[in-house]
């Protein structure tokens, strides 16, 4: 076996092997920091047009429903995959979701912890092991790759989300490290997702995400039932870097690298606005520098950008507007709208003859630079007296890190903005605070239900 046939072998005997109280204290409380944050983005996700779509979709496929997992948009019981798909697609129907490179693969394996640990009757502490196990390996199989993968107009979250989705119903399920490869393996052949939504203004891009996790579970349930896969399935000839890119051995250079030791979990950040991670410096500087004209009307906007993310699908659309993935994706529209009314939120995004706004829109510019790093945007607004106001964002992505603190505080906003109780908040959050040393994941599943159910009446 080469090396790179062993990546797979390797990345599910860690995914089995991980245990709660092997890992590190500073990534368990990362963990219950993504998994409050997904669940606080999944309440206020309910208005988007997706999650009943694909409760729908579900009851006309299953009328009978199931056994086992809750759909969390209308508490349902659903079987695991099922649960998984709708839970998928809620939490990423507003965007918001945590954020990494390579994806945001919180709304696949989050939703598949769940699912199985409430299918499996697992422990708090297996639910956030399987969510660990999931996470690393869907990160390191797309850290090196993602740019590659999304050039050629594949998008990254599903792609590398049913890896991860595979990794994390393998140790749910408590399977051994050789089933655990052979999904990894399996799941490769169901890695998908294009990015033309975002060109286009539709809106499938919930779905995606929906169907990462719906299959990376069946990859691994067929695992389990004794089906194989290629262990060359990731780094062969004809293996998914290779078909998603160009250069395979480059690609699969880092995967294991301190595999166990290092997490590239701890990079991911977390999202202020519901917007393209690209843009959440664009947004936090267009607000920054509103409040410092005084109400002096801007005449040119200039935003300078890392030309990968200025160049990016979606990101200078000026219009016309007419969807939420169109202006979700926009630089000028998301700027336009944060110097206008100082915030960003999932009902501006939705306004889209603000006459205001649109009139803002036309002074913006964006501009590929290449001395600007990822994530690290500037800013320069011209005003109309000819004064000139500067920012740029210095700290990267480090300025968004997902911390258990950002978590509670983003968990609180998100819950007022949908009409949540502060006693449901502060349940849900607590909830996830004891997840650890909880024997089920009852009480889990109940404050989070409960928080959706109060969205769900607003």
């Amino acid at each position: 076996m080469t090396e790179g046939d062993a990546i797979f072998a390797r990345l599910g005997r860690f995914a089995v092997e991980t245990r709660c109280e092997r890992l590190p204290p500073q990534i368990v409380e990362k963990a219950k920091a993504l998994l409050l944050y997904g669940l606080a983005v999944g309440a206020a996700s309910l208005r988007a047009p997706q999650p009943g779509q694909a409760a729908r979709a579900i009851d006309r496929e299953s009328p009978d429903g199931g056994a086992g997992a809750t759909r969390l948009f209308d508490r349902r019981q659903l079987d695991y995959a099922s649960a998984a798909f709708c839970n998928s697609v809620l939490m990423h129907a507003r965007v918001q979701d945590d954020a990494h490179p390579c994806g945001h693969l919180g709304v696949v394996v989050i939703p598949v912890a769940l699912a199985c640990a409430e299918r499996f009757g697992a422990p708090g502490g297996d639910l956030l092991a399987a969510l660990v196990a999931g996470y690393e390996v869907g990160l390191r199989i797309g850290r090196d790759h993602a740019a590659d993968l999304s050039r050629r107009g594949f998008r990254t979250t599903p792609a590398y989300g049913v890896f991860a989705a595979a990794a994390c119903g393998a140790r749910a399920m408590k399977l051994d490290a050789n089933a655990c490869a052979n999904a990894l393996s399996l799941a490769a052949n169901a890695a998908a997702g294009l990015r033309e939504w975002s060109d286009a203004g539709t809106e499938e891009g919930p779905f995606q995400v929906g169907l990462a996790a719906r299959n990376g579970l069946l990859a691994t349930d067929m695992a389990a039932a004794g089906a194989e896969g290629a262990p060359s399935a990731l780094t062969g000839r004809a293996g998914f870097f290779r078909a998603y890119g160009t250069d395979s051995d480059r690609y699969a250079r880092r995967v294991c690298q301190a595999l166990g030791e290092e997490f590239e979990l701890e990079h991911i950040t977390y999202k202020p606005y519901p917007i393209c991670q690209f843009l959440t410096g664009v947004v936090r500087g267009t607000i920054e520098l509103s409040r410092r004209a005084g109400g002096r009307r801007p005449r040119r906007i200039a935003i300078h950008m890392n030309p990968f993310e200025a160049d990016f699908v979606g990101i200078r659309n000026a219009g016309p507007f007419s969807s939420f993935p169109q202006t979700l994706m926009s630089a000028p529209f998301c700027a336009a709208l944060g110097w206008a009314r100082r915030a960003v939120t999932f009902d501006g995004l939705h306004d889209f003859d603000d006459e205001r706004v649109l009139a803002l829109v036309r002074t913006i510019e964006v501009i590929s630079d290449p001395a600007r790093a990822r994530y690290s945007s500037r800013l320069g607004v011209t005003l109309e007296d000819g004064t000139l106001l500067e920012w740029e964002e210095s700290e990267g992505a480090d300025a968004y890190r997902l911390t258990w603190q950002r978590a509670m505080e983003m968990n609180a906003q998100l819950c007022a903005e949908v009409g949540i109780s502060e006693r449901s908040m502060r349940a849900l959050a607590a909830a996830v605070d004891g997840i650890v040393d909880a024997a089920d994941t009852q009480a889990l599943m109940a404050a989070a239900g409960a928080c959706a159910a109060e969205a769900s009446k607003r």
